[in-house]
């Protein structure tokens, strides 16, 4: 397969997910079925083809999907983990539990397995068996949400308000704008006659909005090139939580995309004080002082990313760069050599990216060659 195809396979793919985050399940599966005119026997594609179908609650089709791939894909345990989706969103629970033990007996630490299992036991009545499957969950993941509210609920119907109460306020440590949460935590105290407890609570899960549904709403709509939707979306998380310091980063690269510089700098000044840990940050920041001309104040962006990653290329890389436009070429040659000798972990910059910093990198290095007469 030729690196273009691969290159539109995975853009495909991509925007298929960012449709599915939206909402927009016809426009996901429109690009998943294109991609498997690409490369139709591709049983990672026709998986995603039925997690499509799953989240638009299109169960019957998914299944469909999913029961033929059973004999040809190795990661058995996600498999029977979605069939026992399907199933349960069919409302057939004994054949979700079911599924849900078989994903289990592949990798018995797979949580989304084990939730899977627990709200099947949940929903068949079996509420000891339940609980005993969420506190499993909660000694490998102390902050998994789903299992801390679905122990709530269970402690709410059998009137253990107040031990629902401890359960939902440890959700609301971690995610204090969980509107579901709110709510019921808003019943407990209604049924405990607390009714000014009661009545904030619900009043902010009518008002609240949830930061990283559109944080995550926003990182959807960038990837599929809608910048300035994206831009209000970033706002509107913000305005939620202005403490929101990963939101705070994506509202800069989007800025900074339509070209909105010196507000891209604002929110990249916002990232970098409320996390100073994050690299990618810095970086960009010091790429956004660099397009308004402040070599030196975006000179120590790049050092502050450098010192939290001594190999973090893109840093080395942007630093040669502004140093060339100082007028510093030996120095600048040594930063781009630097930037040569580290590799990128994948899982933080894909090949494509990779190659076209070596390539840009090393034309740097061949034009200063030049200059300094090495």
């Amino acid at each position: 397969m030729s690196e273009s195809t691969k290159s539109q396979l995975q853009e495909l793919k991509i925007e298929a997910i960012s449709y599915c985050k939206l909402g927009n399940y016809t426009k996901a599966e429109n690009r998943i079925r294109k991609a498997l005119e690409l490369k139709p026997d591709s049983m990672n594609l026709l998986h995603e083809l039925a997690k499509i179908f799953l989240k638009s609650k299109n169960y019957s089709k998914s299944l469909e999907i999913l029961m033929k791939l059973e004999i040809r894909v190795n990661k058995k345990d996600i498999l029977y983990k979605d069939i026992g989706l399907a199933y349960f969103g069919m409302g057939k629970l004994e054949k979700a539990l079911d599924f849900s033990v078989k994903s289990l007996n592949r990798n018995p630490d797979y949580i989304e397995a084990l939730f899977l299992k627990g709200k099947s036991l949940l929903e068949l009545e079996k509420f000891d068996d339940a609980m005993a499957i969420f506190n499993q969950i909660l000694e490998q993941d102390s902050k998994h949400r789903d299992s801390l509210y679905q122990k709530g609920k269970i402690c709410h119907s059998f009137g253990k308000y107040r031990e629902s109460l401890d359960l939902f306020d440890q959700v609301l440590e971690f995610k204090p704008r969980d509107t579901e949460v709110l709510a019921a935590k808003g019943k407990s105290h209604d049924e405990l006659d607390e009714y000014k407890d009661a009545s904030e609570s619900i009043r902010k899960s009518l008002l609240v909005e949830d930061e990283v549904i559109y944080n995550d709403r926003g990182v959807a709509l960038t990837r599929l090139g809608y910048n300035h939707k994206a831009i209000d979306s970033y706002r509107r998380a913000i305005s939620s939580n202005p403490k929101y310091a990963v939101c705070w980063f994506n509202l800069g690269k989007a800025l900074f995309r339509v070209g909105d510089l010196q507000e891209a700098l604002t929110a990249f000044k916002q990232s970098t004080e409320l996390n100073p840990k994050n690299r990618s940050a810095w970086n960009n920041r010091g790429v956004t002082l660099r397009q308004l001309n402040r070599l030196e104040e975006s000179l120590d962006c790049y050092d502050r990313a450098i010192t939290l990653k001594k190999d973090y290329s893109w840093a080395w890389h942007n630093k040669g760069y502004v140093l060339e436009l100082l007028d510093r070429p030996r120095e600048s040659l040594e930063c781009y050599e630097v930037a040569l000798s580290h590799k990128p972990d994948p899982r933080e910059h894909g090949v494509a990216e990779w190659k076209k910093l070596k390539k840009d990198t090393q034309i740097a290095i061949d034009r200063i060659n030049k200059i300094i007469g090495d």
